[in-house]
């Protein structure tokens, strides 16, 4: 059976190694009761650490082939929110975003994107703002990194005072679809003629995606109705609803279009699979892979499997095999030397050797969040 080796990199200091480093630290007391001006959780290790930065969350990960680097989206109220992780030498470093970033770009949140044909990284920031913090927010961003030159630039605010929780890239007509939070509206950004196009309201996935046809798929009506949108046919809603499983309504968690042939694969929040002809418009079940829910992760590796992460507590990589139609569990996504479990996996990217990276989010219990670097060996 398949095995994986698991490392949780942590965003230490120059000079700084996990074994420098008391185990005890990364775990944070929780407290009981709320303190007015207690320290945060964190406390301890930054005392210990001088000049560590305190990740609340990975939201986004995406790698790089041209520079060999894993592109990080984090939520930080710092608005340092890009960052690289370099597998050759366990080093993170900061995109120096910040320069054009406001008070409410808090973070990255599944909207990372590499565009081949320019080498250039497009992302999104996403907000956490309260309710009373709506008219002073001025809206999520949508950013052009040049990993060449180290130069970002805003290209659009496409929803004004509402964040922007997804995007996924339409390569040939050079659209960027993307849904707002916390108002689900749904817009287009047109590269090429710097132009947005709203969409409407839609129901809120947590990774969008394209089919090979540039159709931007989800699901509208509150989640009842699937709907398909281009430039050409503009948004058609369809008298068609995702499967049940156990009496409830599967919902769309991520829209995943394979490179290789054209089913998509939609991962659920329930936890299961779902294959999708998007010219026939049908759904197939194949199988619920995890213990736990929610699918956050999907791509097709160099030897043909489908891989997918998800999970909150329990959380763990799968592998299908999409010709013999087999499910692997590969296991859970824990680090054995920091005695540590990845919390709630957030977005998935594979490198050129089949590596596995993953982001985690909401930690509890922990002081700092980690990118997890999973090898599968057959």
């Amino acid at each position: 059976m398949p095995k994986m080796e698991v490392h949780a990199r942590i965003m230490l200091p120059e000079g700084v190694t996990v074994n420098d480093v008391d185990k005890s630290l990364w775990r944070a007391a929780v407290p009981k009761t709320i303190v007015q001006d207690a320290p945060p959780p964190s406390a301890d290790l930054e005392a210990a650490v001088p000049g560590i930065k305190i990740v609340n969350a990975y939201t986004s990960v995406l790698y790089n082939p041209s520079n060999g680097l894993v592109y990080c989206g984090l939520t930080d109220y710092d608005n340092d929110i890009l960052y690289t992780y370099n597998p050759a030498t366990g080093k993170f470093a900061s995109c120096n975003i910040k320069p054009v970033t406001t008070k409410f770009d808090v973070k990255v949140h599944r909207s990372l994107i590499f565009d081949p044909d320019d080498d250039c990284i497009y992302c999104a920031s996403a907000t956490l703002q309260q309710e009373s913090e709506y008219v002073e927010s001025v809206g999520g961003k949508i950013f052009r990194h040049d990993p060449a030159t180290g130069r970002t630039e805003v290209l659009a605010t496409p929803l004004p005072h509402v964040g922007i929780q997804t995007i996924c890239l339409d390569n040939t007509r050079k659209i960027i679809y993307g849904h707002g939070y916390p108002v689900p509206l749904m817009f287009a950004y047109h590269i090429r003629e710097n132009k947005v196009v709203e969409l409407g309201l839609g129901s809120l996935p947590h990774q969008a995606g394209c089919d090979k046809d540039g159709n931007l798929w989800g699901t509208i009506n509150h989640a009842k109705n699937l709907f398909r949108y281009n430039p050409d046919d503009g948004l058609v809603v369809l008298d068609i609803t995702l499967p049940e499983f156990n009496r409830q309504r599967l919902t769309m968690n991520i829209f995943y279009q394979a490179p290789d042939e054209d089913t998509c694969y939609i991962g659920t929040g329930a936890g299961a699979l779902l294959a999708f002809d998007p010219k026939a418009v049908e759904f197939r079940y194949l199988g619920k892979p995890l213990a736990d829910v929610r699918i956050e992760g999907l791509q097709v590796g160099s030897d043909g499997l489908l891989y997918g992460c998800g999970g909150y507590f329990e959380s763990e990589i799968f592998a299908y095999d999409r010709e013999s139609k087999r499910f692997y569990n590969l296991g859970p996504i824990a680090d054995p030397e920091l005695d540590i479990r990845c919390i709630i996996p957030h977005d998935m990217t594979m490198d050129a050797d089949d590596v596995i990276y993953t982001g985690e989010t909401d930690m509890i219990g922990r002081s700092t969040a980690a990118v997890w670097e999973c090898k599968v060996i057959w």
